[in-house]
């Protein structure tokens, strides 16, 4: 049998440190999500950057058993992953079409976003043996991919009708969160639907049109259109600002086991450089986790005013001192444990207070999802079982192996 932690039989030969992964919390998520949307709304999964760390494949099944329609991808290698791995669902590729990639997105049927004249211009060049199913991308602000508002008319005034192109979608990309920019959000929209209206005009009928992300599908239900798109709900966190809207799940726990404790006295130091010098008597133990793995970790971001500006200074401050703001970042049966020194590549030593916590004992640390790296294993859970793992650089399929240890 597997070794109980969490409540999980967990595979003895899955290492020390795993991301822990409840398919049918993301089931419950998407289940929520669902009941906003008129049963003419479809849904799309955005599954980009590997689910947000959560692992493509398992979540694309999980979220389509669950009830979305539609699967959405940023480069073409992700939805290729996808179809390798069996899934047939619509995928859309949101980053622009390239005409060296004409044969893959044919091959295996995925969907091209159009966002440009000159990849429209290309695209006419081409032949297919099929039809290639195209969504338009319109930049209605954020400058960043899609086509200019006024030019949509003319590339779909060129390709309607044409057999080899399906005109399946036209879309937009909000650049700002209602809470934040509401104002700018409802601009964007108005210019999406000035894009619209002539087309419909003119006859030309584009099935599914798309706007909102999470926190729009929130906050701005006129502008759910044929389809929303969402990634950040399915994962069981909130946009900022829209805490506890509906009921969510958290599927993701990273996981790790003590795998050495010491006793230190006052005076001694912990760590790479010494940098920190025990107060009191304590036990520490030893984690295999470490910035590698993404742990103590995070994204750089430039003070938008002054007060970004002099929280950010104080959180420098505070780490200069050994004091970690924030988000506890490992925890022992829901109690923080505090980091002690630099957090290593691959190990980090932290304070243990309780009696009952020792080698073996299993510690959930806190990692940024898109952080957590490929090589920490994730252990994939159903009804509180394991149903399938995947580790870096092997196989995805270990039924076979998962029943050896069952």
């Amino acid at each position: 049998m597997y070794e109980e932690k969490n409540n999980i039989a967990v595979p003895p030969f899955f290492g020390p440190r795993w991301v822990q992964i409840d398919l049918d919390a993301l089931k419950f998520n998407v289940v929520q999500i669902k009941k906003l949307l008129s049963p003419d709304t479809k849904l799309m999964a955005v599954v980009k950057a590997d689910a947000y760390g959560l692992g493509a494949v398992e979540v694309s099944k999980a979220a389509l058993e669950a009830g979305a329609d539609m699967l959405g991808v940023t480069t073409i290698d992700e939805g290729l992953e996808l179809r390798e791995m069996g899934i047939g669902a619509p995928i859309l590729v949101f980053t622009p079409f390239m005409p060296e990639e004409k044969d893959l997105f044919i091959q295996y049927d995925l969907t091209a976003t159009v966002g440009s004249l000159e990849t429209a211009e290309a695209l006419l060049k081409e032949s297919f043996p099929y039809p290639l199913k195209v969504h338009i991308k319109v930049d209605t602000g954020m400058n960043r991919l899609g086509m200019k508002p006024e030019e949509v008319v003319e590339f779909v005034s060129r390709v309607y009708g044409n057999p080899l192109i399906e005109l399946e979608g036209l879309y937009t990309h909000f650049a700002a969160s209602p809470k934040g920019n509401r104002p700018f959000v409802e601009r964007q929209f108005k210019i999406f639907k000035e894009v619209v209206s002539p087309l419909e005009e003119r006859g030309y009928s584009i099935p599914i049109k798309h706007v909102c992300n999470s926190a729009a599908l929130l906050d701005m239900p006129h502008m759910h259109m044929d389809m929303v798109r969402v990634g950040t709900l399915i994962y069981g966190q909130y946009p900022f600002g829209y805490e506890n809207r509906i009921p969510l799940k958290n599927p993701w726990e990273v996981r790790a086991k003590i795998i050495h404790v010491k006793e230190v006295s006052p005076g001694e130091k912990v760590g790479y450089g010494g940098d920190y010098t025990v107060k009191k008597a304590m036990r520490i133990g030893i984690i295999p986790v470490g910035y590698a793995d993404g742990f103590g970790t995070s994204p750089e971001m430039n003070p938008k005013n002054l007060l970004d500006l002099l929280k950010m200074l104080i959180k420098k401050i505070l780490a200069f001192f050994g004091i970690r703001a924030g988000m506890p970042l490992v925890k022992y049966e829901g109690l923080p444990l505090k980091v002690l020194g630099r957090i290593g590549m691959q190990l980090t030593a932290v304070e243990l207070p309780h009696d009952n916590a020792g080698v073996g004992s299993a510690v959930s640390v806190f990692i940024r999802r898109t952080n957590a790296g490929s090589r920490l294993p994730r252990l994939y859970v159903s009804e509180n079982r394991v149903v399938n793992i995947r580790i870096s650089g092997a196989s995805r399929d270990y039924a076979q192996r998962l029943g050896e240890y069952s």
